[in-house]
C-alpha cells in the first residue's frame, strides 16, 4: 500500500473512532466476587430524570454472550419517567430469548427525594424484594429455578434510548447523581443465621473510602445506551458512594452530599460462617475468554491476558474494555471478550 493509501486508511479509522464516541458518561459499580444465593441490601437515594435508569441488580457475568447456557439476572430499577415507582424484574432464558417478569411498585417518598433501604433475597426457592424492611414482591418457583450458578451485585446509572420504557431524554437536566450510603451482603445459611434465620452477615461497606479489593468500576458501553460507563463518574465523598450521569468531559461532583437520617453501619471484612456454607461465595470464573482489549490507532486491536492489580485478590483477574478510543468492529462482553452479535435490545450487548 502506498503512502496515500496508508493516510486514507488512517483517516477512515479516525473518523470511525470519532463517530462511535458518545456524548454522555454514566457509571457502573460491581462486586469483584459473585455469590450463590444470599441477601443484599443498599441504603440509597436514587437518580432519575426522564430517559434514565438508576439501578441495583444481581447479574451473572457472561449472561450476555450468545453462546452462554443461560441468562441470570434480578433487578431493582428506577425508571426516569416516574421516580415514585421502581421496577422489579427477573430475567432468565438466553441472550436471544430472554424471559422477563417486570412489575412496578410504588415507593414513597419518591426514590429521588429520600433514602430508602432496598433489599434482594435470593434462595433456591424464592426471590424477595424489600423496601425499608417491608416485602413488596416475592416470586417462588418458576423463573427462580432457572437462576442457576452465581451472581454479582451491581449498581449502574445510564440513559436508555427507549422512550417508551424510560421517557424522553433531555440532556439539559444533567448532571444527576445516585447516592449509596452503605451496602450489606449476607451469605445464605439456612437456619443458622441470627435467631434461626437463613442469612448471616458477610460484610458491610459504608464507603468512608473506596475498597478496590471489593469493587470494580465499569468502563464500557452497550447497545440502546446513550452513555459510556466510566470510572470517572464514581466517587467516594463524605461517607457516600456517588454514581453520576453527566455530559462527556464534565465528569465531576461538586455538590452537597444529601443527609441520610439513618446512621451508617461500621464497615467490616468478610466474617467466618459455618464451613458448609462457605461454598456460597465464589470469585468470577477465570477462562480463556476473559481478555483485555487495548485501543489501537488503526481498526485492529491487540488482545492481551488480563492482569490483576496488587490491591485485588490474586484469584480475581479484573479485565475491562477501554472506551476512550473506540471503533465499532464487533461485539464484546463486559470483560472484553468477543462474542457473537445478539439481536435483542438489552443493556449488555457491548458494541465497539
Amino acid at each position: 500500500m502506498n503512502f496515500k493509501g496508508i493516510l486514507l486508511t488512517g483517516m477512515v479509522a479516525a473518523m470511525a473512532i470519532t463517530a462511535s464516541a458518545k456524548d454522555f458518561s454514566g457509571a457502573e459499580l460491581y462486586t469483584l466476587q459473585e455469590y450463590t444465593y444470599g441477601k443484599y441490601e443498599a441504603r440509597m437515594q436514587m437518580a432519575a430524570v426522564s430517559g434514565t435508569v438508576s439501578s441495583m441488580f444481581l447479574y451473572q457475568n457472561g449472561s450476555e454472550q450468545a453462546s452462554a447456557e443461560r441468562w441470570v439476572e434480578v433487578d431493582i430499577e428506577v425508571l426516569g419517567k416516574d421516580p415514585s415507582q421502581f421496577q422489579s424484574n427477573i430475567i432468565t432464558g438466553k441472550a436471544n430469548a430472554q424471559v422477563k417478569s417486570e412489575k412496578l411498585h410504588t415507593i414513597s417518598p419518591a426514590a429521588t427525594q429520600a433514602f430508602h433501604t432496598y433489599g434482594l433475597e435470593w434462595t433456591p426457592n424464592y426471590v424477595r424484594w424489600t423496601v425499608d424492611g417491608k416485602e413488596v414482591r416475592k416470586t417462588e418457583g418458576g423463573q427462580v429455578s432457572n437462576l442457576i450458578g452465581t451472581q454479582g451485585l451491581r449498581f449502574n446509572l445510564w440513559s436508555s434510548e427507549d422512550p417508551g420504557w424510560v421517557g424522553n431524554f433531555d440532556p439539559n437536566q444533567l448532571p444527576i447523581f445516585q447516592f449509596i450510603n452503605w451496602v450489606k451482603v449476607y451469605k445464605y445459611t439456612p437456619g443458622q443465621g441470627p435467631d434461626g434465620s437463613d442469612f448471616t452477615l458477610d460484610w458491610t461497606d459504608n464507603f468512608d473510602t473506596f475498597d478496590k479489593s471489593r469493587w470494580g468500576k465499569g468502563d464500557w458501553t452497550f447497545d440502546g445506551n446513550r452513555v459510556d460507563l466510566t470510572d470517572k463518574n464514581i466517587y467516594s465523598k463524605d461517607g457516600m458512594l456517588i454514581l453520576a450521569l453527566t455530559r462527556k468531559g464534565q465528569e465531576m461532583f461538586n455538590g452537597q452530599v444529601p443527609k441520610d437520617d439513618e446512621p451508617s453501619p461500621v464497615s467490616s471484612s468478610s466474617q467466618q460462617v459455618n464451613p458448609q456454607s462457605s461454598s456460597s461465595q465464589t470469585a468470577f470464573p477465570q477462562s480463556s475468554s476473559s481478555q483485555q482489549v487495548l485501543p489501537q490507532s488503526s481498526s485492529s486491536q491487540q488482545i492481551i491476558p488480563s492482569m490483576s492489580s496488587s490491591s485485588e485478590s490474586t484469584s480475581i483477574k479484573q479485565t475491562r474494555t477501554q472506551v476512550q478510543s473506540r471503533e465499532i468492529h464487533g461485539t464484546v462482553n463486559a470483560k472484553g471478550a468477543h462474542v457473537k452479535d445478539a439481536k435483542n435490545r438489552y443493556r449488555v450487548n457491548f458494541k465497539y
